[in-house]
């Protein structure tokens, strides 16, 4: 966008939305950049809503599968230490102030630990630090129910929602037919992503928006 284009919304709804994603691996039948799909397409669904900005996504993110414990997948995931993490989000957040903006939400694809902790944990400081603005770390599925969503990699979940967003980047296919998935075997961790679905991606989307944008309605009439 041009000055003048990000300025006239600006002026209106001093909003930044900060999609931040990852380069991971997400198995045979899903994307690297999953998360970072995922954190932009529920940026801006929301951001429609509310108004505001979406900044670029952020493709960095600490604690991926390349590191966890008893798991072999080396390649396809450049993974970024927890300092670095942290002063890159505090110092977004210093720059978005600068700019003045009220709200900053963060939308994290990527749940690793403590990648995820790092973000929100950086939130509360600056939400201490400057009390006339907010500043909301957090990842979809804190806001859906766990009926609909639980925290997961590449499986039920994350794949319907990619297949949403981009289905052509999904292959079931890929996926064996003779066996149970596992994360030691298929990097997937949670519900069976043979399972999934455009349409079940599209139910976990609608469940997002109504109760983030709730949320943000709250946050709008308290701090614009």
């Amino acid at each position: 966008m041009r000055p003048v284009q990000i300025e006239s919304i600006h002026s209106k709804t001093p909003i930044a939305y900060l999609p931040w994603g990852a380069i991971e691996y997400h198995g045979k039948h899903n994307p690297i950049g999953l998360d970072s799909t995922k954190a932009l397409n529920m940026t801006v669904d929301l951001a429609k809503i509310t108004g505001g900005l979406v900044f670029p996504t952020v493709h960095l993110a600490a604690n991926l599968i390349k590191s966890y414990p008893g798991v072999d997948f080396p390649k396809h995931s450049i993974e970024f230490s927890e300092k670095l993490i942290r002063n890159i989000c505090e110092e977004y957040f210093e720059q978005l102030v600068l700019q003045e903006f009220k709200i900053i939400v963060l939308l994290c694809g990527h749940a690793g630990e403590p990648h995820l902790d790092i973000l929100k944990t950086v939130a509360k400081a600056f939400n201490q630090k400057y009390p006339d603005k907010y500043f909301w770390a957090f990842a979809e599925f804190e806001v859906i129910p766990k009926e609909l969503l639980i925290a997961n990699h590449s499986a039920l979940g994350e794949t319907s929602l990619q297949l949403y967003y981009a289905p052509e980047t999904v292959n079931l296919e890929a996926l064996p037919k003779d066996r149970i998935i596992s994360l030691e075997q298929d990097a997937v961790s949670g519900s069976d992503p043979r399972l999934a679905t455009s349409a079940h991606g599209e139910k976990i989307v609608k469940s997002y928006i109504k109760n983030a944008s709730k949320f943000m309605e709250a946050l709008i009439q308290k701090y614009l």
